[in-house]
């Protein structure tokens, strides 16, 4: 994990902790990014992305484009009516097959409508809580951030 000495995630850092009601020295910053951000966790089975209002649109556009598998599944399963739901897949096939799949999906839409297109319409629509917060599909709002539970 990393401990960073911005001020910016020292900031982000006391919000969620005043968010979750812990101390802020329970709380670890991750060491890579999620759609460009950092994440930060709260214990072993939970983690949030802490942004403001233009960090969570442009973490939200990178979200489109990483997740095409999952939002093409949850529209062919809802257009017929299918009683299923796309983690049903997880753990059946591998992560570099999701991977591949969606980097296919990703071409046909390059090369039909574009992927600007795509992202501004799932924005305009209020998707952004659905998909940052894979948790629970919220978006809490305190003290000028967005707060979205991962896991």
């Amino acid at each position: 994990m990393h401990n960073s000495q911005d001020p910016v995630m020292q900031q982000k850092r006391e919000v969620l902790a005043r968010f979750l009601g812990v101390d802020t020295s329970e709380l670890r910053i991750s060491n890579g990014h999620l759609y460009g951000f950092r994440a930060f966790f709260h214990g072993n089975d939970a983690a949030y992305l802490v942004l403001a209002d233009a960090e969570a649109t442009r973490a939200a556009e990178n979200a489109v484009q990483e997740k095409l598998w999952l939002i093409s599944l949850e529209s062919l399963f809802a257009f017929f009516d299918i009683d299923a739901t796309p983690p049903d897949l997880l753990g059946k096939i591998k992560t570099k097959e999701i991977r591949q799949a969606n980097e296919e999906i990703k071409k046909l839409i390059h090369h039909t409508c574009g992927m600007e297109p795509l992202k501004k319409r799932m924005l305009t629509y209020g998707n952004r809580k659905n998909l940052l917060a894979d948790y629970d599909q919220t978006e809490h709002y305190l003290d000028g951030y967005f707060i979205y539970r991962l896991y």
